[in-house]
């Protein structure tokens, strides 16, 4: 079970690829960002809408497609009460049945990834080292991973996709350090893995995971403060993360800007509400 646990969590990060956000505040960038403004606060037809629109007036970005695959995958784990805190790190995700995904659904889900590992492939053909495009692949991976765990419960094979996630954002970093949204895979990672007793640590090293709680924290920090792509998603594991450690006061200052930013967001509002009352 620590392994599937180790796939679950991890794949929960894998599949981001938010929103750019450049140095500027949440709330200012809410409304330059439609897309991501409905994902965050779980209108996620109008996103998926607008994402498929995105798709058609740029068929050539990978993200675009990736976009709509992580929305269709997240609308149903929503549905489904698998986007709180309670399941991050815990046996809820794994224990949850399978995700129902419609026929329709699955085809739209299929087509997207497909699209945008393709179009990567083809970016990466020319130039292998082309941190853009390793990133987008990165993420789908961790869809196509996080799709296999959850509507498929093969936690092989989520594994394995988990790992070549994890790989390839760990070779955008070497290539750029300064790309710091490539960190959040890797943060999560630690942080899981260092949960784990020391047997499951030993058999996550073998399965390529290594693990260190604190350093996993510092890392969802720093994507926090200084991503591009994912500082919303790390604020978001970075609260579940202070809630399960019972550090509610640390948890308070980060959700408090999340619900400002996203006030359609009720779960936002309960992990607030949580925190808040951890205080007391």
């Amino acid at each position: 079970m620590g392994i599937e646990k180790i796939v679950g969590t991890i794949l929960w990060a894998a599949t981001i690829n938010g929103a750019s956000v450049q140095g500027a505040s949440l709330r200012e960038t809410v409304a330059s960002q439609p897309g991501f403004e409905y994902f965050y606060n779980l209108d996620y037809d109008q996103a998926l809408t607008t994402f498929t629109e995105q798709a058609s007036r740029d068929p050539s970005s990978a993200d675009n497609y990736n976009h709509i695959a992580q929305t269709i995958l997240y609308r149903e784990m929503y549905h489904a009460g698998m986007l709180s805190s309670d399941f991050i790190g815990g046996t809820k995700f794994i224990h949850q049945p399978k995700l129902p995904l419609s026929v329709e659904d699955k085809k739209q889900f299929q087509e997207a990834l497909t699209h945008a590992i393709t179009l990567s492939q083809e970016r990466l053909a020319a130039n292998p080292d082309d941190t853009a495009a390793l990133y987008s692949i990165g993420v789908s991976y961790g869809l196509r991973g996080n799709y296999s765990f959850v509507v498929n419960k093969a936690w092989k094979e989520a594994l394995r996709d988990a790992t070549a996630a994890r790989k390839v954002h760990r070779r955008v970093t070497e290539l750029d350090p300064e790309f710091i949204d490539a960190k959040l895979t890797q943060g999560v990672n630690d942080y899981i893995v260092g949960s784990l007793p020391l047997t499951w640590k030993m058999l996550g090293f073998l399965a390529g995971f290594h693990g260190d709680k604190q350093r996993g924290i510092r890392t969802l920090k720093e994507v926090g403060e200084q991503g591009r792509l994912n500082r919303v998603d790390a604020m978001v594991l970075l609260s579940a993360l202070y809630l399960r450690e019972h550090r509610p006061a640390e948890a308070v200052p980060v959700l408090t800007e999340l619900t400002e930013a996203f006030p359609k967001n009720p779960l936002l509002r309960t992990e607030l509400e949580k925190a808040t009352a951890g205080t007391r």
